[in-house]
């Protein structure tokens, strides 16, 4: 086995990462399918056992999140240049998703029209998952970057008392981010105030907070990930232990708990598999090109598997394999080109113009990396 290349802290290249959103991404992309039921019969009841569990790619999504931009973490920059760098990397892409979704709801999919106006501006300011109705408004991939655009906000004043913790904090700072993920359903159905244990983004939260703590600890060589020999079957486990029932009598579900604690420790082994310049298959080229697409295609994925599907009605085709696989094919097709074309003519020169208005130059520098400010949102 290869040696690490010097201390953890130092090392900023995370290639695998970067080529796991794109794996992360087709489990969603799975997810709609079985949704809008691109399958009828017998494969669609065996889509849909694959697939059901395709949501949790955003629990991934989240995890991943949180642990970059510890990995990538600079103290000297402050938190108005880390906002600026954020809203540069993911509000060109959105402000376009909204569009296209708006073009979507006038057109081909009607049933994604919001109930009046308010909804659809919560969506372009990413407010509109903090109320449950209106989760899904404008474009309805973009409910998650209402928890991003969260994170983000809290980031700042999260990173310096947990950089500075114990090891042992950060331990049970773990361990309780994985409690909270389990109570959260009882939590949502207990608040007074309307929440979803689904989309509301102080509910999500711990998904990042482990992965910001998990990333600490590593720097700080506090802490050794299990091999990816053993990490890649326990996510598989965490994937269907996101469909255990709840305890019983209760909304308290400890199969979330397993999800994102596998999760995490997936991400953990891959990176340190990068540090320690033992790299997967996650960091060949291809992986990395497809990785840097990914946000945009997350964007677009889902108005393109409903607009193809909109010819049938209520827009479920529900057909045989031989049929829904071709169709199938097309709407990736499509949804990847489009998200190659927003990917370069819009997301990298949009981010480009928006970073020269930061005057922290040293701040720049840091954030463009290679591969950590590529991973750090989908």
């Amino acid at each position: 086995m290869a040696t690490s290349p010097g201390p953890l802290d130092k090392v900023r290249n995370l290639p695998s990462l970067t080529g796991l959103r794109w794996a992360t991404a087709m489990l969603i992309f799975g997810h709609h399918l079985m949704a809008v039921e691109y399958f009828g019969g017998t494969p669609g009841v065996i889509w849909g056992n694959l697939f059901e569990a395709g949501k949790t790619g955003v629990t991934l999504f989240f995890i991943l999140s949180g642990f970059v931009l510890a990995w990538g973490y600079k103290p000297q920059q402050t938190a108005r240049s880390f906002w600026w760098h954020r809203i540069a990397r993911i509000y060109p892409l959105h402000l376009v998703g909204v569009g296209l979704a708006l073009i979507a709801a006038a057109t081909l999919v009607p049933e994604i029209r919001a109930d009046g106006t308010a909804p659809v501006v919560a969506n372009v300011f990413l407010v509109n998952g903090w109320v449950p109705d209106w989760w899904q408004a404008g474009n309805p991939a973009s409910w998650s970057l209402v928890c991003e655009a969260f994170f983000y906000l809290t980031f700042p004043f999260l990173i310096r008392p947990l950089a500075r913790a114990s090891n042992r904090a950060l331990g049970v700072v773990v361990v309780a981010s994985l409690v909270v993920a389990a109570l959260a359903p009882q939590i949502a159905s207990m608040s007074p105030i309307p929440m979803s244990a689904a989309s509301t983004p102080l509910l999500r939260m711990p998904e990042f907070v482990i992965g910001v703590s998990l990333a600490l600890l590593m720097k700080k060589s506090a802490w050794q990930p299990v091999r990816l020999i053993v990490a890649v079957p326990l996510a598989v486990a965490g994937y269907a232990l996101s469909e255990a029932p709840t305890l019983p009598g209760t909304d308290i579900h400890p199969g979330l708990a397993a999800t994102v604690g596998f999760y995490a420790l997936l991400v953990a082994s891959l990176a340190n598999a990068d540090a320690r310049a033992n790299s997967t298959f996650l960091a060949r080229p291809l992986w990395q090109e497809l990785g840097r697409v990914s946000f945009a295609f997350y964007l677009v994925h889902l108005l393109v598997i409903a607009s193809v599907s909109s010819a049938w009605p209520d827009g479920h085709p529900q057909l045989p394999w031989r049929q829904a696989v071709p169709l199938a094919l097309a709407a990736f097709g499509i949804a990847l080109g489009l998200a190659w074309a927003m990917h370069k003519l819009i997301e990298i020169p949009a981010q480009r113009w928006l970073l020269r208005y930061d005057r922290s130059r040293a701040t720049v520098r840091s954030a463009s990396a290679p591969g950590v400010h590529l991973a750090a949102n989908r």
